[in-house]
């Protein structure tokens, strides 16, 4: 199951769909690889489970894709049963 680690955002980056880019592993310590968020939205609609994981913490919480308000799909997670930003949480790179 695929764990994004990493994100890169653009400014301001105060909102999930500021998310441009993320660094996720296979495993919660594998190695980094780098995807757009285009992509990773594809591969969740498509049926991928993918959790986000902060490596300090140890926190993590579903991905879901979402609509944001200019209609394009973008990432956040969901904890407990209610959307989260724990992806803005993660590391920059």
């Amino acid at each position: 199951m695929p764990f994004i680690r990493r994100v890169r955002v653009q400014s301001p980056g105060l909102r999930s769909e500021h998310i441009t880019a993320v660094q996720y592993s296979k495993t919660m310590s594998g190695p980094l690889t780098v995807a757009s968020t285009d992509a990773m939205v594809r591969a969740i609609d498509a049926g991928t489970v993918i959790y986000s994981r902060h490596d300090v913490t140890g926190a993590q919480a579903l991905v879901i894709t979402r609509a944001g308000i200019n209609g394009r799909r973008h990432l956040t997670t969901v904890a407990d049963g209610r959307e989260t930003d724990n992806l803005l949480q993660l590391p920059r790179f």
